[in-house]
């Protein structure tokens, strides 16, 4: 299918309406030219080699960090950039081979940011408990700007996040990620129109006071709740797993030192970069002088230095290169990951708070139908409405802890999965980087040693 071009819809869906008003003349001016091809208007090649690896990490599906899946192979590529300023937004195109059971073999779509937005709205509410993997963050600065480099980061991170839900024990089985794999553009829009229609985006005034509305009243709740807490000196992590308690501090603590070691890890890659390019300016500065001086010894000996400089200026620049893709990009991504899980386990302490403050109102609701038994005269039609509200609020109350117990059984399978495959890409990674600055450092100092006459002296 061609994508359209040009303006947002009604539906999301580009406008095909020329832009240009020019005047009918004949019935054939009513034809409009075709659109370009897709491939013809993409931004760039995504035919992304994944970085080697020594360190004996399998090789992913063509980017650091997608795990192996033999069910499905799925690359996000070309894309290519829709409508200018504010509601500029890149469209992807999204290609999956597939051996799994009621998959097609393979399909071609196209995609946009918020459509990936969606999948992963979609897998949280219907698999609560599982860590749903991270989508990058919004950045409405670099979309505006849309930068060569700000649209590759994303793509390769959409990548990941993608592949991640396709080789996930659970979520490979969601109906929606099947439909955000092969429904055409037209069929997937009207899907999220429909999935939405009981949610209205909070952009619309609609979405926005039921947001509002939904906010103050869960803000009562959390008060009311904590109220009581306070009043019986108890805790909501009363109820809960010490052990589970243990983890979840262990995940806090792992995000904050995660980020200050990416954050190392961006200055490191932006050192060796300028490091490279300040080799680079004092091999310049060396020829020139080599240049200045006489023929004979001396200028050689300059030359040859500018030749050197320069060589290892390009052994630096590959060198911050390598490490953005192979050690400052899955860090980045390990950040995302822990948050991913930081987000679960939030939603683990409100199902448990909501279950509590179920039985909180079973309590009260109890307690008045037992003081309306207890009152002579009461009408028969107020003890039956009593019953009848106490029932609801049990039935809540199941229900509530119903979905907290989910959780939990979800959680324990989930955070074993997430330790260990965390534990062993981390390793992969600091080997990876290990051996990468192990490979710099000996290239960088053969380069150098080739200035010197006979070669470096053993122990030297």
């Amino acid at each position: 299918m061609q994508p359209s071009f040009g303006e947002a819809g009604p539906l999301g869906f580009a406008d095909d309406t020329d832009l240009q008003d020019e005047p009918l003349g004949g019935p054939g001016d009513l034809e409009e030219p075709p659109p370009p091809a897709y491939d013809s208007v993409v931004l760039q090649s995504t035919v992304v080699k994944e970085p080697a690896s020594t360190s004996g990490r399998p090789a992913g599906s063509g980017t650091y960090g997608v795990p192996i899946n033999s069910e499905f192979d799925i690359r996000v590529t070309d894309p290519v950039r829709q409508g200018e300023g504010v509601a500029a937004h890149v469209t992807y195109k999204v290609i999956t081979r597939s051996s799994a059971p009621g998959y097609r073999p393979q399909t071609e779509v196209i995609r946009r940011f918020r459509d990936f937005v969606w999948l992963q709205r979609r897998l949280r509410r219907e698999y609560r408990g599982v860590i749903v993997p991270a989508l990058p963050e919004k950045n409405v600065v670099e979309k505006y700007k849309m930068t060569t480099e700000f649209i590759e980061q994303r793509r390769a991170a959409l990548t990941i996040f993608i592949n991640r839900a396709a080789v996930h024990p659970a979520l490979k089985a969601s109906p929606d990620l099947q439909l955000f794999l092969e429904a055409s553009e037209t069929e997937f829009a009207i899907e999220m129109s429909r999935t939405q229609a009981d949610e209205p985006p909070a952009s619309t005034p609609q979405g926005a006071a039921k947001k509002t509305l939904a906010s103050a009243v869960g803000f009562l709740r959390d008060l009311s709740h904590t109220a009581s807490n306070l009043y019986h000196k108890r805790s909501d992590d009363e109820e809960e797993d010490a052990e589970y308690l243990k983890v979840r501090a262990y995940v806090h603590e792992l995000e904050r030192h995660l980020g200050e070691a990416h954050r190392q890890a961006a200055r490191l890659v932006r050192h060796q970069a300028e490091l490279g390019e300040a080799v680079r300016e004092f091999g310049a500065s060396m020829a020139a002088l080599g240049r200045y001086e006489e023929s004979g010894v001396v200028a050689d000996g300059f030359g040859q230095l500018g030749e050197r400089a320069e060589a290892v200026s390009k052994l630096c620049a590959s060198s911050s290169a390598s490490l953005a893709a192979i050690f400052e990009a899955p860090l980045k991504e390990f950040v995302r990951t822990v948050a991913a899980a930081k987000k679960v386990m939030a939603d683990r302490s409100a199902a448990l708070q909501a279950y509590q403050q179920a039985r909180t109102d079973v309590d009260a609701k109890r307690a008045r139908l037992a003081k309306l038994r207890g009152t002579p005269g009461v009408r028969e039609e107020r003890v039956a409405e009593a019953e009848r509200d106490l029932g609801d609020a049990q039935q809540r109350a199941e229900a509530a802890k119903a979905t907290y117990e989910t959780i939990v059984q979800r959680m324990g399978v989930e955070l074993d999965r997430f330790q260990r495959e965390r534990a062993q890409e981390m390793g992969y990674v600091l080997r990876d980087f290990a051996l990468a600055e192990a490979r710099l450092a000996g290239d960088t100092a053969r380069v150098w040693a080739s200035l010197v006459p006979g070669g470096v002296p053993a122990g030297a």
